[in-house]
């Protein structure tokens, strides 16, 4: 039998596995999309910088025992049309089984280990996003949270005791404050009170969660009377699992209204899904749009062809560009932009 995607791969290894991707935020990406994907029938619905940046985790289907999973962090470019590079993912799937054989869960050697580090298709996420998949995995498996929990809890109600919290404790805190009504009021009446290095840290554990509507909502009205540039950031980052919430959707067009750089960054990285207008909140494009066409050209062109690869998006983007009665900021920074392509073809 012929092996041209990951899950026949896996399936043939008698392998369950989930997928999530790691590229934006940390999220569950469903058996379903994930095949679809494979087989080029959809594009990769979460791509950065042209390339698709998921994990697969899997174990055997018959295990008898709860043990840990494998994971392979994987990174594949797509093509123009934001698919999956067919060719790329054959040579995995060839290296794996010319190394492995169809057993893809069979303990490997130090050898066999050093061998498959060295694919050019794996990669090592930052420590955040290594942090909140496992946070999420621990939930979906119904396992206990790490030994840093319980320190971070305390650390976030009582921030005197910060400097010992650990990441993987605060994604852990993150993964689980649907039940912990008290750390998500402690975290309301005091973000923009943490010490800093805590309230970053925090931020990028909230960011890859789904944030209850009640601090989401709080973190929303905290974003819309907030003026200091750095706390800023952090709050954006923090309600990316909030969108839903009006709130939310306010305090960004607050920040849009006079946005930092990095203010504009986070919201195209973070928050594009915010934007979208077929959501019952949503954040009008032409606003984002006009914050991106007053920074330099350069990063204007970078950030708008990140976005124009995101599916949900990319129709919305060519329509709202495509406008009449666009404001003048933004025909010339998409003049500008689409010269230079065309320029570069």
């Amino acid at each position: 039998m012929s092996i041209s995607t990951l899950s026949e791969l896996l399936h043939e290894g008698q392998s369950a596995f989930l997928c999530y991707d790691l590229g934006r935020r940390v999220q569950p990406i469903s058996t379903n999309v994930f095949q679809a994907v494979e087989q080029q029938r959809t594009p990769y619905p979460y791509p950065v910088q042209g390339h698709a940046c998921f994990a697969l985790v899997f174990w055997p289907q018959l295990a008898t025992s709860e043990q840990d999973p494998y994971l392979w962090f994987l990174k594949f470019p797509l093509d123009e049309r934001g698919l999956l590079e067919a060719s790329h993912v054959q040579q995995f799937i060839t290296s794996v089984i010319t190394l492995l054989g169809q057993q893809v869960t069979h303990a490997l050697t130090p050898e066999q280990e050093q061998q498959i580090q060295q694919s050019p298709y794996l990669f090592t996420p930052i420590e955040a996003k290594r942090a909140a998949l496992h946070a999420q995995l621990a939930q979906v498996w119904q396992r206990p949270a790490s030994v840093h929990y319980e320190l971070a809890l305390t650390a976030l109600q009582q921030p005197e005791h910060w400097q010992q919290v650990g990441v993987q404790g605060l994604h852990d805190v993150a993964a689980r404050l649907a039940e912990q009504t008290q750390v998500c009021d402690a975290i309301a009446t005091q973000f923009l009170t943490y010490p800093q290095p805590l309230r970053q840290a925090l931020a990028a554990a909230l960011e890859h969660q789904q944030l209850p509507p009640g601090l989401a909502q709080s973190l929303g009205r905290q974003l819309q009377q907030c003026d200091a540039d750095a706390a800023r950031v952090d709050l954006l980052r923090s309600v990316a699992g909030g969108i839903d919430n009006a709130e939310v959707v306010a305090g960004i067009q607050h920040v849009l209204q006079q946005p930092s750089q990095d203010e504009v960054i986070v919201c195209t990285a973070r928050l594009w899904d915010a934007f979208d207008p077929v959501r019952q909140h949503a954040v009008p494009l032409q606003q984002l749009l006009d914050a991106m066409a007053q920074l330099p050209a350069d990063y204007f062109a970078g950030l708008l062809s990140d976005l124009l690869r995101l599916p949900m998006l990319r129709p919305h983007l060519l329509s709202t560009l495509q406008r009449d009665d666009l404001p003048q900021q933004i025909k010339a920074a998409w003049q500008h932009f689409t010269g230079v392509a065309t320029h570069a073809q």
